[in-house]
């Protein structure tokens, strides 16, 4: 697939972005209704999708296979954390002041919302069953691993990653594997796939919003910034080509983890970072400046892993 190709499938979800960052500026779009909007998405929304997407996918014959993916998502991040925590000190960072956020922050690509649409328009709608596969195993990595990291490993909210979207995956896996499928009404199968569709561009909506609040809440520290960038979109996605090329994963797989290694840092760990003691300054640097970064990188990283694993 041309660079040109992957730019046509990935720079909607960046103008979707934009346009909920130009929403927010503009005052459309009030920080009053995140909270709700929030809400609707992940206990709605993303279960609907969710179920549409899992319930009867044939990529998700192979159980051993859902199996490795929800293992990769929690390996790949955990494995990203320690290398990004080993490197804070030549950078200048020190605990309390920034290091373990730049690790937490920089360690989790965005591997949802911005994911999602990339997928589906590279690889088809069966893939992103596939995608929730692997980001069971990515959501239990921030609950343990990732907020561990900031307050201590014997304080981390474990209970956390039982959480709306993770239960909605589990439900719709089981229901799946039980062969529930073909019996789901045409009529309610459309209702779901509906409602499920209004998550993905809601949830970018929001994302973009995000980020528009960072910017210009802390000085701008460009060696904090410009690190984080070449961790998250250059070193790091080496971690996901390695797995990909030593593993035994089938296509579908190595058609995730191309996309997977491209994505920016999570918006998600701004939250994390507030709630649990860290260093907002340093988040929002590492959000901002990978997302940016991840317009120009993400259509020829992508291209490249695809060329890589020769899919």
């Amino acid at each position: 697939m041309s660079p040109a190709a992957v730019l046509t499938a990935t720079m909607p979800v960046y103008l979707t972005m934009l346009t909920g960052a130009l929403a927010r500026k503009f005052g459309w779009l009030k920080k009053e209704s995140d909270a709700g909007i929030m809400t609707l998405a992940i206990r709605l929304l993303f279960p609907c999708l969710a179920v549409e997407r899992i319930v009867g996918n044939p990529a998700l014959k192979n159980g051993l296979q859902v199996l490795l993916a929800a293992s990769l998502g929690f390996g790949l991040v955990v494995v990203a954390m320690f290398l990004c925590y080993w490197v804070t000190p030549l950078l200048g960072l020190k605990r309390g002041e920034g290091a373990r956020t730049f690790a937490l922050c920089t360690s989790f690509q965005n591997y949802g919302f911005v994911a999602i649409p990339v997928t589906e328009a590279l690889f088809g709608k069966p893939l992103v069953g596939v995608l929730f596969t692997y980001t069971l195993g990515v959501e239990i990595a921030m609950w343990t691993a990732g907020v561990g990291l900031l307050t201590g490993f014997g304080k981390a909210p474990w209970r956390h990653a039982i959480n709306p979207p993770v239960l909605s995956i589990l439900v719709a896996l089981g229901l799946h594997y039980a062969g529930v499928g073909a019996y789901i009404p045409t009529m309610l199968h459309t209702l779901m796939g509906q409602l499920g569709a209004c998550a993905v561009p809601l949830c970018v909506i929001l994302i973009g919003a995000s980020i528009m609040d960072l910017i210009g809440e802390e000085r701008f520290a460009w060696g904090t910034a410009v690190s984080s960038a070449v961790l998250r979109q250059l070193v790091l996605p080496w971690t996901f080509l390695l797995a990909g090329m030593l593993l035994p994963l089938g296509t579908e797989m190595k058609q995730i983890l191309s996309v997977q290694a491209a994505m920016p840092a999570a918006v998600f760990t701004m939250v994390l970072t507030r709630h649990y003691g860290g260093h907002p300054p340093t988040a929002m640097l590492v959000i901002v400046a990978t997302t940016v970064a991840s317009i120009f990188t993400a259509p020829f990283a992508i291209g490249f892993a695809m060329r890589w694993f020769g899919i």
